[in-house]
C-alpha cells in the first residue's frame, strides 16, 4: 500500500470511530443460559458434574446474595497452590489451544488499539497549540514520552501512559491479540511499537481486512469460529463498545484516550487537548492501571474460583460482578436526565440501566431510602429536595466515571452545574 493509501486508511479507522461514539453503552445482552451451559462443561473437563441446584440460586454467578466472605476466601487462593493437573484437556480437539493456555493458567485478551492503547494524529490534523508545543511534521521519536513519528503515514502516535507495564504485566496472565478496524500496514506498524520484539502479540492482529464485517467485530474472526468454550475465557478491552455485538458481557470498556486535538474534536470534545496542554494522564492512576486491576482480578477470581471450587467458570460472570460492587449500597434517583413523556420506559435508559449494571439500585422517586440523586440541572424539585434532605447531589458524570474507574468517585467532584 502507498504511503498516501495507507494514511487514508488510518484516517478512516479514526473517523469510523467518531460516527460510532458515545460512551453510553445500550446494556449488556443476557447470556445466562449459555453460561451455565458453558460452567456445566468447563466442570466437566476436570471431571466433575454441575450442581443443578446450586447454579440456578447462583444465577450464573454470585450476585447481591452471595456470601462475601466466600467470595474473598474463593479469590484469596494463591495460584501457587493450584495443580496443573486439576484442569482437563476439554474433549474438542478444537479448543486445544484453550486448554494449553488454562493449563498454564492464562486466559485470552483482545484488545484495541486506537483511543484504547495509543492515540495518532496526521501531521496535518495538528492545531496551533499543538504546533506551538513542538508537535510538527519534523518532530522526531521521543520514547521516554512515547511519542513516535510515523513518516510513512503522515502521523505521530502517543502511546498511553503505563501501556509497557501494561502489557508486560498482562501477558503473564493472558495470550494477547490485537484487533482494529485500523487497514493492516498500520496495525502492524502500532504493534511494533508497542511490541518490537514480538513477545506480546505475535502475529495475533487482526486488521480491518481480516474482519468479517467494516463496523463490528467478532471473536470468530479471531478464533476462526466463536464457541462458548473462548468465549468464557476472553476478555476484551475496547473504547468502543457498540462494535461488540453480542459480545459485551465480555467487555471492560475503556475510556477513549484523546491525546490529540482532532480526535477530542471528532468526539464533540471541546476542551483543550493534553498535547496542548503539556499534559498527560496519570500511569499508576490512569486507565490502564484501572483495567490491568480489574484484569488481575478477573484472572485471580477464574482461577481460584472456577478452577478450585467451581464458583466461577466463566470470565462474564468474573466481570459481572466484579461491576455490580461499584455502586453497591447506592440508591439513585434521577431528575432533568432521563426524557419523560416520549413513551418510554425509564429502566430502558442507558444511564438507569449502567446505574443498575453497577450494582445500583434505581429509584423512580426520591424517598428516605435514597442516597444519590443524579441531576442534570440544580433547580429541580427532586435536586433541591436532595440538598435539604443532606443526600448526594451528582452529575451524569459520576455514574460515567464509576463505569470507567471500576470504584465509587468522590461525589464532591462532580457537582451539578448550572444556575442555582
Amino acid at each position: 500500500m502507498d504511503p498516501s493509501a495507507a494514511a487514508a486508511a488510518a484516517d478512516d479507522d479514526d473517523d469510523y470511530h467518531a460516527t460510532t461514539g458515545g460512551m453510553e453503552p445500550r446494556g449488556e445482552e443476557d447470556n445466562g443460559a449459555s453460561t451455565r451451559g458453558v460452567t456445566g462443561r468447563l466442570l466437566a473437563w476436570r471431571g466433575e458434574e454441575e450442581d443443578d441446584d446450586d447454579a440456578e440460586d447462583s444465577g450464573g454467578g454470585s450476585g447481591a446474595g452471595a456470601n462475601a466472605d466466600e467470595d474473598d476466601a474463593a479469590s484469596a487462593v494463591s495460584l501457587d497452590t493450584i495443580s496443573n493437573d486439576s484442569i482437563l484437556l476439554p474433549p474438542e480437539p478444537t479448543s486445544a489451544n484453550l486448554a494449553s493456555l488454562l493449563r498454564a493458567r492464562k486466559l485470552i485478551l483482545v484488545v484495541d488499539l486506537d483511543h484504547t492503547l495509543i492515540n495518532s494524529t496526521r501531521f496535518a490534523h495538528l492545531s496551533d497549540d499543538e504546533k506551538a508545543n513542538g508537535f510538527t511534521e519534523r518532530t522526531g521519536d521521543d520514547r521516554s514520552r512515547g511519542l513516535f513519528r510515523m513518516g510513512l503515514f503522515r502521523m505521530i502516535t502517543k502511546l498511553r501512559p503505563f501501556v509497557h507495564e501494561f502489557l508486560r504485566e498482562a501477558s503473564a496472565m493472558f495470550e494477547m491479540h490485537v484487533y482494529t478496524l485500523g487497514n493492516r500496514n498500520y496495525a502492524t506498524a502500532v504493534a511494533k511499537l508497542l511490541d518490537p520484539d514480538g513477545a506480546y502479540f505475535g502475529e495475533r492482529i487482526i486488521s480491518s481486512g481480516e474482519s468479517s464485517q467494516p463496523d463490528r467485530k467478532s471473536l470468530g474472526d479471531v478464533f476462526g469460529w466463536a464457541p462458548e468454550m473462548e468465549r468464557a475465557a476472553v476478555v476484551i478491552l475496547d473504547d468502543t463498545a457498540e462494535v461488540w455485538k453480542g459480545y459485551r458481557d465480555n467487555l471492560i470498556e475503556m475510556e477513549r484516550y484523546l491525546y490529540f486535538a482532532s480526535s477530542r474534536g471528532k468526539f464533540g470534545i471541546a476542551a483543550r487537548s493534553l498535547a496542548e496542554r503539556n499534559r498527560d494522564e496519570s500511569e499508576r492512576e490512569g486507565a490502564l492501571a484501572v483495567a490491568l486491576r480489574v484484569l488481575r482480578r478477573v484472572h485471580g477470581e477464574f482461577f481460584s474460583g472456577s478452577v478450585c471450587s467451581g464458583s466461577f467458570a466463566d470470565v462474564r460472570e468474573v466481570i459481572r460482578q466484579a461491576r455490580r460492587e461499584v455502586l453497591r449500597g447506592c440508591t439513585v434517583a434521577f431528575t432533568g436526565v432521563i426524557p419523560s413523556g416520549d413513551g418510554g420506559r425509564a429502566s430502558d435508559h442507558p444511564v438507569w440501566r449502567k446505574a443498575e449494571q453497577l450494582g445500583a439500585t434505581c429509584a423512580d422517586d426520591v424517598g428516605e431510602g435514597v442516597t444519590h440523586v443524579v441531576a442534570g440541572k440544580p433547580v429541580t424539585g427532586k435536586a433541591l429536595w436532595a440538598q435539604t434532605h443532606g443526600k448526594f447531589l451528582v452529575d451524569t458524570e459520576w455514574i460515567n466515571a464509576a463505569h470507567f474507574r471500576w470504584s465509587k468517585p468522590e461525589e464532591r467532584m462532580y457537582p451539578v452545574k448550572g444556575e442555582h
